[in-house]
C-alpha cells in the first residue's frame, strides 16, 4: 500500500512539474508558437518587462522594434538570429582539420508577442537566411536559398530531399566526383538538415523562454 502511494506521489508530482516548467509550443512551416502564463502579473508588468528584454537583447531596440503599442498589447521586433548545428559531414572526413564539427547560420527573423493579463503569446517568424560573401568570387545566395527552403519546423520533406540531391548531384557531376561518393553525399542530407533544423529549433525556442525568464524574474520597482 506504502508503495502505491508513492508510485502516485510520484506520479502527480512529475505531472504537477511538467506543467508548471514544461512549455508548449506550436509548430509552422517557419514559424514557432508558444503561449507563456504570468500569473498574477497585469498586462503592464508584462509589457514593461518584455521591453526590457528587448533593450537588453538587441543592439539598438530603436532599430529592431517595428510596433510598440502598449493599448493593444502588441509588440514586432525584426533581428537577427544565429543557430549552430552538428556539421555531420565530418563523420566523412574526421582527420580533415579544415572541416567544422559544428556549423553556424544565421536568420532574419520577426517576433510578434501579444500581452494580456497573466499570459502572453510570442510568434517567431524566420524571414530569410543571411547568405555569407562570395568564396572565391563564387556567389552562394542560390544556395541559400535551397538551404532555407529545406526548413520545415513540422518535419523535414523528403521531396525537397530528393530535390535539393538532385540539385546538387549535377555540381558534383560538374567537380568530376565519382558516382560512389556523390551516393555518400546524398545520404548525409538527410541528417544534416535534420541537425540543421534541430540546431535552428533550439535557438528560437532558446530565445523565446529567454523572454519568459525575464517576465517572470521582473518584479515592481518599489525601491
Amino acid at each position: 500500500m506504502k508503495n502505491l502511494i508513492l508510485i502516485l506521489t510520484f506520479l502527480t508530482l512529475t505531472l504537477t512539474s511538467s506543467k508548471i516548467y514544461g512549455q508548449e509550443f506550436e509548430y509552422a512551416e517557419k514559424t514557432i508558437t508558444g503561449i507563456y502564463e504570468a500569473d498574477g502579473k497585469s498586462k503592464s508588468e508584462i509589457f514593461s518587462a518584455i521591453n526590457k528584454w528587448i533593450a537588453l537583447n538587441y543592439n539598438s531596440a530603436k532599430n529592431v522594434v517595428q510596433l510598440n503599442d502598449k493599448e493593444s498589447g502588441t509588440i514586432i521586433v525584426k533581428g537577427i538570429n544565429e543557430a549552430v548545428y552538428k556539421n555531420v559531414m565530418k563523420e566523412m572526413y574526421p582527420k580533415n582539420k579544415y572541416m567544422q564539427e559544428y556549423n553556424t547560420v544565421e536568420f532574419n527573423h520577426t517576433i510578434e508577442i501579444n500581452v494580456k493579463d497573466n499570459r502572453y503569446r510570442i510568434i517567431y517568424h524566420l524571414t530569410d537566411i543571411i547568405t555569407p560573401a562570395p568564396v572565391a568570387g563564387y556567389n552562394l545566395e542560390q544556395q541559400y536559398s535551397i538551404v532555407f527552403d529545406m526548413i520545415d519546423f513540422t518535419g523535414l520533406k523528403q521531396e525537397k530531399i530528393d530535390a535539393y540531391n538532385e540539385y546538387v548531384d549535377e555540381l558534383w557531376k560538374k567537380a568530376m566526383v565519382g558516382k560512389k561518393k556523390r551516393e555518400e553525399f546524398q545520404e548525409m542530407t538527410k541528417p544534416t538538415f535534420e541537425e540543421l533544423i534541430k540546431g535552428v529549433k533550439e535557438s528560437v525556442k532558446a530565445t523565446m523562454n529567454s523572454v519568459g525568464t525575464t517576465v517572470k524574474s521582473t518584479k515592481k520597482d518599489d525601491w
